[in-house]
């Protein structure tokens, strides 16, 4: 049978820690680890932007980072994501004392079948309405779309060995195969658009996708033959699509609502995407992908693992029958958490949009800040903002919610979609790419009050209230100062765009920084109660 990887993963001694220390010692281990795995690959992916963006014209670019994409992500989440979170809520379903790994082994590989499926239809389905332009007339284009597909499904072979991994928390796995996957593709992508090589652009970011995904396969894979765990991994009474029976109906059920709300979010959050790749040229798409990557580099780096270690820590402590006090540590720990979340988002709003230009003619120069790109990014930090609170209430209300709640969820997941499509829609054409962002900053903010709603519910024997979770008036107030005063930095020393100079940024940049230290001190003081929180969480998490 399997186990835990070494008894760093359990508590010690004999004692009863609270729901609280236990959560959030999972969430603080979880997080650490896949913090370190986002910084470090999305550092190489972030100088890798750099490099390529250079190099590429925007027409190409937007391809690779909307299209593809969008091949990419569609395939996995059609094919996976009901499957991982399904065997998470496995590990406590029943209410035992340990994961049901006789039900989440055999459930982790559905994602094999699934991803081929998905791979052929969604491939035929792109070669099918694909018509002249980038790349048609060399067949560039259809061998990309194909590579990606294949690299999805190749993906898909390392779910069983990455769930098993997740449940048993080996965060420190997930670090070294993703980040060393991370990087082999951004040095793969290097070589492959090298110009001796002569290989199509397009081409070259297939090939790269193919390196990412070969890379995740052997990684988890290694582990459990290192740890002599693969023969229970790849049993053929495992492989046998008819032991369908051995999984628990619990499971299944889980499974098939998570499965439905993944399609659900996908299209929610890819919707921008969506509606850049029907309605907008390959070049404006390529402006948005430069500034949905640049943007969203925060969210993706700190937010996505908080999200997925809360998911993680309140789906395994979540039981059939709750004691109130249980409850009431939940609601402690999740308070803290939001308002961490609330407070990161208010910096990112207050100096974002000031520091956009400057941002992009640092790193990508002077013909890329004088694009509509500026304007977009500075919209995309109020995106960015609504999207890291959203994941983490969302995160909460899905790893706590019992079958009815979960009907529930995918019915108002069905009308946020057809409200967030009408929006965009709507936005797209009225103002163009920034209004695409903004329609998807108000979808977020509509499930945030849903989210809240729920939360309110559930927490309904506890002490909890949203408003716990906004921060002092003093940090609000230093908050909209900041805004102000940077705002009026940029008007000063970057007014003319065009002819800016080197100088001249340098100072608005460093009275950010001046302004920034007086926000984190002025933070410090009026937010004494949630760095208590915080330091009482850290000790008892190390008791």
């Amino acid at each position: 049978p399997l186990h835990y990887s070494n008894d760093d993963d359990l508590p010690p001694g004999n004692a009863t820690p609270t729901v609280m220390t236990v959560e959030g010692d999972v969430i603080a281990r979880g997080f650490g680890h896949l913090l370190f795995s986002q910084v470090s690959s999305r550092l190489v992916t972030f100088v890798l932007n750099v490099l390529v963006v250079r190099r590429l014209p925007p027409e190409v670019y937007g391809i690779a980072v909307i299209q593809f994409h969008l091949i990419t992500t569609t395939i996995l989440t059609f094919s996976r994501e009901g499957v991982r979170r399904a065997c998470l809520r496995g590990v406590q379903l029943g209410n035992k004392s340990e994961p049901d790994f006789k039900s989440i082994v055999p459930l982790s590989w559905f994602c094999v079948p699934q991803g081929l499926f998905w791979s052929v239809v969604v491939c035929s389905i792109v070669y099918a309405f694909s018509g002249e332009g980038v790349g048609a007339d060399d067949g560039s284009y259809t061998l990309g779309v194909l590579l990606h597909g294949l690299a999805a499904f190749i993906e898909t072979l390392s779910e069983p060995p990455y769930i098993m991994s997740t449940c048993l928390l080996v965060f420190k796995l997930q670090v070294t195969v993703e980040t060393a996957a991370s990087i082999a593709k951004c040095f793969a992508t290097l070589i492959f658009l090298l110009p001796a090589l002569k290989i199509p652009p397009l081409v070259a970011f297939g090939l790269a996708a193919l390196v990412y995904s070969s890379t995740l396969l052997v990684g988890y894979w290694s582990y459990f033959l290192y740890k002599g765990k693969m023969r229970d991994m790849v049993s053929l009474r495992y492989l046998a699509l008819r032991r369908v029976g051995d999984i628990e109906g619990p499971m299944l059920s889980a499974y098939s609502s998570f499965t439905f709300q993944a399609i659900e979010k996908h299209f929610l959050g890819e919707g921008e995407k969506f509606v850049m790749a029907v309605f907008q040229p390959p070049y404006d798409q390529g402006v948005y992908g430069l500034v949905n990557n640049l943007g969203s580099i925060v969210v993706r780096t700190a937010f996505q693992p908080f999200e997925q270690a809360i998911f993680t820590a309140f789906s395994m402590s979540n039981k059939k029958e709750e004691k109130v006090d249980s409850r009431q540590g939940q609601a402690d720990l999740l308070t803290l958490i939001v308002k961490l979340v609330i407070v990161f988002a208010g910096i990112c709003i207050a100096f974002g949009p000031s520091y956009s230009f400057s941002v992009l003619w640092f790193s990508y120069g002077k013909k890329w800040a004088l694009t509509e790109a500026p304007r977009i990014l500075s919209v995309y930090c109020f995106y960015i903002s609504s999207m890291a609170l959203n994941g983490v209430t969302e995160a909460f209300m899905h790893a706590t919610a019992d079958e009815a709640a979960l009907k529930q969820i995918n019915i108002s997941l069905v009308i946020f979609s057809v409200l967030h499509s009408l929006i965009s829609v709507a936005l797209v054409k009225t103002g163009g790419t920034a209004g695409l962002v903004l329609a998807g900053c108000l979808s977020m903010l509509i499930r945030v009050g849903y989210c809240f709603v729920y939360t309110s519910k559930y927490f309904s024997h506890a002490k909890y209230s949203p408003r716990s979770t906004v921060p002092s008036p003093t940090s609000m107030l230093f908050l909209l100062v900041s805004a102000a005063a940077v705002y009026a930095s940029e008007k000063i020393h970057v007014e003319n765009r065009e002819d800016v100079a080197l100088g001249a940024i340098l100072k608005h940049v460093s009275f950010g920084g001046a302004v920034g230290l007086t926000l984190l001190y002025v933070l410090y003081r009026s937010e004494r109660d949630l760095l208590r929180s915080l330091a009482e969480f850290r000790k008892k998490k190390n008791v």
